[in-house]
């Protein structure tokens, strides 16, 4: 039997070929290949970190495991998990006079459940983008700083940033806001906290998963304490990098855990994350927002797991600002086109080419329901690294 592979030194002079060092990663893999061995039936794993799949698909990492080990993807992408509401909510703002819409990227083409009329696509549902070629001014940022700048260059005009994110992206919008921000500047309140989402799978019917790899970005914030939970249910975790030997030794620890009936809560990417996360982000972000219900689309609405503004502060919803001019009825709508399965592969209970319209009616040119549009999403990856081809292939042979 091989030696189990040397655990990276986080104290050492690392450079970051070593975490694409193939060497390591296949003593990772016979690492992997043992414990499988040793548990001696199959184990499902998931990630509940977009950037995760993205990378499990660009360097094929799913090859890499035995077959009795499945590692499935989970909601782990936050414009994916973004609700109805919001999306519509901000494509109603944007066809206001006088309103500039700002946000991320991804977020523009995501469709919200508002229709387009007259299309020959009669369930195709209206995004950003839409709406901008509709007459609306919706402008791409990088973050919540360049929408203000836009705001203080634009003073004459209301400048609403529809801020979309877990953990991470909301630590900039408290800090922001903390230090001040233009009074024509107001925010859509749309970021999720994870813990709670993780907490929820366990407790749906059919859950067979035994372990997380957890949100790699998120717990730099978070830190890991808040998922002992988790192990307290049985669910073994791990911290999870985003190279290659990142993943495959949260692998390991996840079957390690599993083998030996331990579930625990475990840290393979130490350079980055502590155990109680970043003490002053964390501290930001509760000065300006506080946790309360929020529904992940197609999903649940789940207790304690959305930022919302602290009164002190709610002069920057935009939901209050505009709360005259919103139809509310408009807001609501269907959460996915019809044949979208997008639901079912958040949750891990399908892959994306068992959706009938992946790939067809669903491309990144042409995105038709949430899990195709960001980098981050589960069908978008499955498509643009060919997971779903590979797969055919191998039930094929």
């Amino acid at each position: 039997m091989a030696d189990a592979p040397r655990p990276i030194d986080v104290d050492a002079d690392y450079t970051p070929s070593t975490y694409k060092d193939a060497g390591l990663v296949a003593s990772l893999r016979g690492r992997i290949a043992e414990l499988a061995d040793d548990i001696g039936r199959p184990v499902k794993l998931m990630h509940i970190c977009g950037t995760h799949e993205h990378e499990i698909g660009r360097y094929a990492l799913r090859d890499l495991l035995p077959p009795s080990v499945t590692v499935l993807a989970g909601p782990g992408c936050p414009v994916c998990v973004c609700d109805n509401e919001y999306i519509n909510m901000a494509i109603q703002l944007l066809l206001l006079p006088d309103v500039i819409v700002t946000s991320f990227g991804d977020m523009l083409a995501v469709p919200g459940s508002i229709p387009l009329e007259g299309e020959r696509r009669g369930d195709v549902r209206m995004s950003l983008l839409d709406a901008r070629a509709r007459g609306g001014d919706v402008r791409a940022v990088y973050s919540v700083f360049e929408s203000r700048r836009i705001a203080e260059a634009n003073p004459d005009k209301q400048v609403v940033f529809f801020s979309v994110g877990f953990e991470t992206t909301v630590v900039a919008v408290a800090a922001m806001l903390k230090r001040g921000a233009p009074d024509n500047l107001s925010i859509i309140e749309a970021n999720y906290y994870t813990p709670p989402a993780s907490k929820l799978l366990p407790t749906l019917d059919g859950f067979d998963i035994e372990g997380f790899i957890l949100p790699g970005h998120a717990v730099t914030i978070t830190g890991l304490r808040v998922y002992e939970p988790l192990a307290e249910l049985g669910i073994a975790c791990a911290s999870g990098g985003f190279e290659p030997v990142d993943v495959m030794a949260s692998v390991v620890s996840l079957l390690e855990q599993v083998r030996d009936g331990a579930p625990a809560v475990t840290n393979p990417y130490q350079r980055l994350v502590k155990y109680d996360g970043n003490e002053k982000a964390k501290q930001e972000t509760d000065e300006v927002f506080e946790l309360a219900p929020i529904r992940w689309r197609g999903i649940a609405e789940i207790p304690a797991s959305g930022y919302k503004l602290r009164p002190a502060y709610q002069r920057y919803s935009a939901a209050r600002r505009f709360a005259g001019q919103l139809d509310p009825i408009a807001l609501q709508g269907a959460e996915h086109p019809k044949g979208c399965r997008c639901a079912e592969v958040t949750l891990g209970q399908i892959r994306p080419d068992e959706c009938g319209v992946f790939g067809k009616l669903c491309t990144p040119d042409s995105p038709y329901g949430p899990c195709m549009v960001s980098h981050e999403g589960t069908c978008r990856a499955w498509f643009v690294y060919g997971m779903h081809k590979e797969k055919l292939h191998v039930e094929a042979a």
